[in-house]
């Protein structure tokens, strides 16, 4: 009986150590990969939907993945770098944004960009290291990471930030893990390794930050053979810019590159009535060469990786899914922009009363007579549409069934009526002196009125004139720009319009 017992143990144990190694490809092992990336949103977190073609926002992509994840368990989500534009206050709150979204969302790995670094003076990357809180919760400062994070496997939502090739000045570990190990759904291994073009920051990140860049050439060899082992596929996230002649096709191990600092002039656009493009897929030394064709937010890049019973990439089909209107906005994402739009209205209005105290202040040491004073600069050059409409009243009638005199409604539905980045083309004189200021003191300004495309028209008023306020394409075009309304038409819109 002992005998028997002991070889009873001994099977299980055999059996038990077959079970812990990692493993190899079945007949019933996934056969196909579905790799999504963005990259280049530079701060176009949402959509202001002023025309029936306008793309993007967190919101449509959110309800995009998940019809693509209720399809397939073999999903990877990656972001490429750039989620992030510019400085200032509101670019701080959009980095808020996109941190909340790339968790939100499901991201399984994020590159750093030149922009979360910090190349325009102000570094957001922290606010990616670590998941951050819900809306309308005040979030506390993160803390920087002490230590370097070891590659791991990931198999539940978090978002792992990725860079091979970005150290602390004289440091041999790198900041960040240099790659994660996704474990899909259906069970694939995706080893993720991020890079980043150390032409992009050199040499303004090591003169005002403690980090740098190093040639990933020198560091991507051992990271590849090490990820090598514990995946099925190696894809290599690089923010940069890949040619046929790079270097990094001399490296053995990588399945797949994605390049994700694309040029503007590469960016290929659906047809009308299309949402989805057919993009290129190039050969780089072994691997398979994806160049970005995502940027300013306004699409998905899908990868519909084909794999061979080895877990070899046997094909990819590379395809642009635009989010146009017909994806709706997932309502837990609504309610991070909702955060958004009015953090961005209490600090237009502080803003407002703050610039207001400090003028009046000046003009009162001045010794000036501080009611005489608001009433002078409370006197507008705009005289409104409804006094436009007295000696105009065909062509107030043809403005007032225009889109033109309900553009602040189409931003209050989705409460940004004060965001400054919406309103300029929503309003009527938010670039001149007494023009519109926000929408709670200046309300008569609201709407894209006559005077928005022709100009104040007070002293006209008083004394009118033939040959007044003179407009064209481009007075339209001024708004009406490529990156806003790229369908827009000029002859069309004017038939629309037509005084």
């Amino acid at each position: 009986m002992k005998v028997k017992a002991l070889a009873i143990l001994t099977l299980a144990a055999a059996v038990f150590s077959l079970a812990a190694r990692p493993s190899k490809p079945t007949a019933q092992s996934p056969q196909s990969l579905v790799l999504l990336y963005t990259s280049g949103a530079n701060g176009q977190i949402r959509s202001c939907n002023c025309t029936k073609f306008r793309f993007g926002g967190y919101g449509r992509q959110l309800t995009l993945l998940k019809a693509i994840r209720a399809e397939s368990k073999d999903v990877v989500l990656v972001e490429g770098g750039d989620m992030c534009g510019g400085s200032g206050l509101q670019a701080s709150l959009k980095a808020d944004v996109a941190a909340q979204a790339l968790h939100l969302l499901g991201y399984n790995a994020m590159v750093p960009g030149e922009e979360e670094l910090g190349v325009r003076g102000t570094s957001y990357i922290e606010r990616f290291a670590v998941p951050p809180k819900p809306p309308s919760t005040p979030a506390a400062d993160p803390k920087p990471a002490s230590k370097t994070k070891p590659a791991s496997t990931q198999t539940s939502a978090t978002c792992a930030l990725v860079c091979a090739n970005l150290f602390k000045e004289g440091e041999t570990k790198p900041v960040y893990s240099p790659y994660v190990v996704v474990k899909t759904a259906g069970g694939l291994r995706v080893a993720v390794v991020g890079l980043i073009d150390e032409a992009l920051c050199s040499p303004w990140l090591s003169m005002s930050t403690d980090k740098v860049v190093k040639d990933p050439i020198d560091v991507l060899p051992a990271v590849v053979k090490e990820a090598r082992d514990k995946a099925d596929l190696v894809v290599v996230i690089y923010h940069g810019v890949v040619g046929a002649s790079s270097a990094l096709a001399d490296i053995n191990g990588i399945d797949l590159i994605l390049s994700t600092h694309p040029n503007d002039q590469d960016r290929i656009f659906p047809a009308e009535d299309s949402n989805t493009v057919d993009a290129p897929v190039d050969k780089l030394g072994g691997a398979v060469l994806v160049k970005s064709g995502t940027s300013t937010n306004w699409c998905v890049g899908k990868l519909d990786i084909a794999l061979s019973a080895d877990r070899r990439i046997a094909g990819v089909k590379h395809k642009l899914l635009y989010l146009d209107r017909a994806y709706d906005e997932d309502p837990a994402m609504v309610k991070v922009y909702d955060d958004y739009s009015e953090k961005v209205k209490q600090a237009t209005l502080k803003s407002a009363s703050a610039f207001k105290k400090q003028a009046e202040a000046m003009l009162t040491k001045r010794g000036l007579n501080i009611v005489e004073m608001r009433q002078r600069l409370r006197k507008s050059v705009f005289a409104t549409a409804a006094k436009c409409k007295d000696c105009h009243p065909e062509i107030y009638q043809i403005w007032s069934d225009s889109r033109h005199a309900h553009a602040m409604a189409t931003l209050q539905k989705t409460h940004q009526e004060y965001d400054p980045e919406c309103v300029r083309c929503h309003v009527t004189g938010a670039a001149v002196r007494n023009g519109f200021v926000n929408a709670k003191e200046t309300p008569e300004l609201g709407n894209v009125q006559c005077e928005a495309c022709h100009g104040p028209a007070r002293v006209h008023l008083e004394a009118p004139k033939k040959g007044f306020g003179k407009a064209g394409e481009q007075t339209c075009r001024s708004c009406h720009t490529a990156e806003r309304t790229p369908d827009f038409d000029y002859a069309v819109a004017w038939a629309k319009i037509m005084h």
